[in-house]
């Protein structure tokens, strides 16, 4: 992974010549990581590009779910397991909930 500064972001020519190289560019903020820039092709949409990377964010989010699940042992839950912890956290939620 290529790095630049946020302070580096004041010379574009730099930024520029980065991106050209590397396609991408994580930009670190006293050292650590803030934000990502990704080098556009000519003719590629960017609203395009930023539903791809939020995609692709949800499907990461979905295997850590799924490997957290592994480790905890949830993924060998039955369906009538998984019933009775869904309705047992709706009896919980609603008994500390003030009535209207």
């Amino acid at each position: 992974m290529n790095y630049l500064a946020i302070k580096d972001l004041k010379a574009p020519k730099l930024v520029r010549e980065t991106l050209a190289a590397h396609g991408t560019a994580l930009v670190t903020n006293n050292g650590k990581p803030m934000a990502m820039l990704v080098d556009l092709a000519d003719g590629e949409n960017p609203d395009q590009l930023a539903e791809a990377i939020r995609m692709a964010r949800g499907r990461l989010a979905l295997s850590a779910l799924r490997a957290a699940s592994r480790h905890c042992g949830a993924n060998t839950l039955t369906l009538d397991q998984i019933n009775a912890e869904i309705r047992f956290a709706r009896a919980a939620r609603k008994t500390r909930r003030p009535l209207p």
